[in-house]
């Protein structure tokens, strides 16, 4: 967005009646400002401004501050265009924060002479409000916040809309993997279907995860919206310019048709060096899928899946999840106050980088190895030393948010993880770095003094196995070449989602395998 925050706007009294004045909670959640020279390029980069001088009506669904509408009148001022009542009633702001509309309406009058009028702005929430005009071409950036990182309050309201615009199919899919879904996803099948005239265009910068989010955007990948189709026509993907500073999230530029079905490949720019590279993209497999870059179509013959032997005990997992709670279970040195039976390895860089395998990090794991269940408070009770610990850390454990992790804590056990189970306890995992690189590299971990490796949460990922023989040969199967190469064709290059457990799942065809295993 130009900077829109999730909530109600407060009471903002103006005499015109167009406004809709609400008490105002906002906190800012996903606001994320445009700075006027990325939206003057925006705005430049498609022709925006020549096609409201011939008389487009341009609105942006989530104003924030106003910057493109800010850009579009200097870029008139700098071009001694004259700006008439008429033009001005063809620039529409809606914005959920009404203080914002407030300061654009401020400077523009102090930059440009002009009053803005009051009937184009409108403090209206797109998600929840209805809003009854539709435009040619709609612009902005919609805010940068997942449904998880959302209040509970507004979580609970906004929650419905989800399931309405078919981002999701259940309210457990948007509890789980789905909480992960961008609310910029859900605003933008809002405003194509319902604030868009027929065959109007969309413009907006975008995080990238709408178009290679594994699982958590295939219901935005439906190129649906209020039962009229949409088609995305071209992305520019920013890779050095910071557009937005302090955002560690991967972005870009794209281009929306409303009323057509989507075709592929897209057309799909990638910055290098300062200059625009193209490329062209095409899901991966289904239609819904991530999307799969490449320079040359060429590239698509390689095929998208490698054949490996796994049970199904064995699928791809994602390390240990202590859900904010680092300091409490994860230690630099083995601490010699909590019993060893429950201190295991940790990965760090340092598996990957020496030739001797040592750790350098423990994390604590009160779990049953046989059942992968955590230990009932009787059993912790056991240990004198495990329950001083975990209780001097209580409050602590208790105050974890997440929705699994709170069914947990409320069946008692606060001292619970995320991302341990039997596959924890396997004797061998050929485990991988999962996030934030550009090489593929498998390693067999197996035990130091009988204590089993794990991984720290989405920094690695790995397979489980109940045999050395088997953990080799997984390995071998996994340094194929095609699946780095996959990998970066699906734009995970550097990025967290780099060779998550989803992905590789994607990648990998399985076949039921002999090995004997472990439930």
């Amino acid at each position: 967005m130009s900077g829109t925050p999730l909530l109600v706007p407060y009471l903002w009294v103006l005499l015109q009646p167009r406004f809709v004045t609400m008490p105002d909670k906002s906190t800012g959640i996903g606001e994320v400002f445009t700075p006027l020279e990325w939206a003057k390029w925006l705005i430049n980069k498609w022709g925006i401004f020549d096609a409201w001088i011939d008389g487009a009506h341009i609105c942006d669904p989530t104003a924030g501050k106003g910057a493109f509408v800010l850009a579009l009148l200097d870029i008139a001022h700098r071009r001694g265009v004259s700006v008439p009542p008429e033009r001005l009633s063809r620039l529409t702001l809606i914005e959920i924060n009404a203080s914002h509309l407030a300061w654009f309406r401020k400077n523009v009058k102090q930059e440009f002479g002009i009053d803005f009028p009051t009937t184009q702005l409108f403090c209206q929430d797109v998600i929840m409000e209805s809003h009854t005009e539709q435009y040619d071409i709609l612009i902005g950036n919609p805010p940068w916040s997942n449904f998880a990182a959302l209040p509970s309050d507004y979580k609970t309201r906004v929650k419905p809309f989800f399931l309405a615009e078919g981002l999701v199919p259940d309210r457990q899919q948007l509890l789980l993997g789905s909480s992960r879904i961008d609310i910029a996803a859900l605003i933008l099948k809002i405003v194509l279907g319902k604030l868009l005239k027929k065959d109007g265009v969309g413009y907006f910068y975008l995080p990238l995860s709408l178009f290679f989010g594994d699982g958590a955007h295939n219901g935005f990948r439906n190129y649906r919206a209020n039962q009229r189709d949409f088609a995305v026509d071209t992305v520019y993907e920013f890779t050095s310019t910071k557009v937005y500073g302090g955002v560690n999230t991967s972005y870009c530029c794209a281009k929306f048709r409303c009323d057509t079905r989507q075709t592929f490949p897209v057309t799909y720019f990638r910055e290098s060096d300062g200059e625009w590279t193209e490329h062209k993209a095409v899901p991966f497999k289904d239609s819904t899928d991530p999307w799969r870059i490449v320079q040359n179509l060429n590239e698509l013959n390689t095929g998208t899946t490698v054949d490996i032997n796994l049970s199904p005990t064995q699928t791809p997992r994602q390390g240990v999840n202590t859900c904010g709670a680092n300091s409490v279970f994860i230690f630099e040195d083995k601490p010699s106050h909590l019993p060893e039976a429950f201190l295991y390895p940790l990965a760090t860089k340092e598996v990957w980088r020496q030739d001797a395998v040592s750790p350098h990090k423990w994390i604590l794991l009160p779990y049953h190895r046989e059942t992968g269940k955590p230990f009932t408070q009787h059993q912790i009770e056991q240990h004198v030393h495990l329950k001083e610990y975990l209780h001097s850390a209580e409050e602590t454990l208790r105050s974890r948010k997440g929705t699994l992790l709170r069914t947990a804590i409320d069946r008692g056990y606060w001292w619970g993880l995320l991302g341990v189970g039997t596959y924890s306890f396997a004797p061998f995992k050929v485990m991988w770095e999962a996030y934030g690189k550009n090489q593929f590299n498998p390693v067999v971990l197996s035990s130091i003094d009988g204590q089993v490796w794990q991984g720290n949460q989405s920094m690695h990922a790995f397979i489980p196995c109940w045999s050395e023989d088997a953990a080799y040969r997984i390995k071998n199967a996994l340094e194929n070449p095609k699946i780095p190469m996959l990998l970066r064709q699906l734009n995970g290059a550097g990025k967290c989602n780099w060779a998550q457990p989803g992905k590789i799942k994607k990648i990998l065809s399985f076949k039921e395998s002999h090995d004997a295993q472990k439930d």
